[in-house]
């Protein structure tokens, strides 16, 4: 099989935001504490697939940690969950040519890390 397509399993994990009103009194209170604390997850906008994946990596799920910089450009990309040499050098090289709309706290770019499963589908 020449090509696979990956897809994006689930939304992206990162940016969680502990709130600083966790001894907030009331709803309010918590309300006004945590208005200004905006984060917005960053998001895929452009996605490569990986190429000549053997028929054997078809329908399998693997585990993707990276960092998604301020440009929304992916960095120390891992596979986390598989330990086949040609699977990750495959899904490493396509993933770093993703783009991706960077993350943002209260309107300003940030750098964040993400855990991402990515499924393996035939083309």
């Amino acid at each position: 099989m020449k090509s696979k397509t990956i897809v994006l399993a689930t939304a992206l994990l990162g940016g969680l935001l502990l709130s600083t009103s966790a001894f907030a009194a009331t709803a309010a209170a918590h309300h006004e504490a945590t208005a200004s604390l905006k984060f917005v997850n960053p998001a895929p906008a452009k996605v490569v697939s990986p190429t000549n994946l053997p028929r054997t990596f078809e329908g399998a799920t693997v585990m993707v940690s990276m960092v998604i910089d301020e440009a929304g450009l992916p960095r120390d990309i891992k596979v986390v969950s598989t330990r086949d040499r040609q699977l990750t050098k495959n899904l490493v090289s396509a993933v770093a040519q993703w783009q991706f709309t960077p993350a943002r706290k209260n309107g300003t770019p940030v750098a964040t890390k993400v855990l991402m499963p990515i499924e393996v589908v035939e083309s």
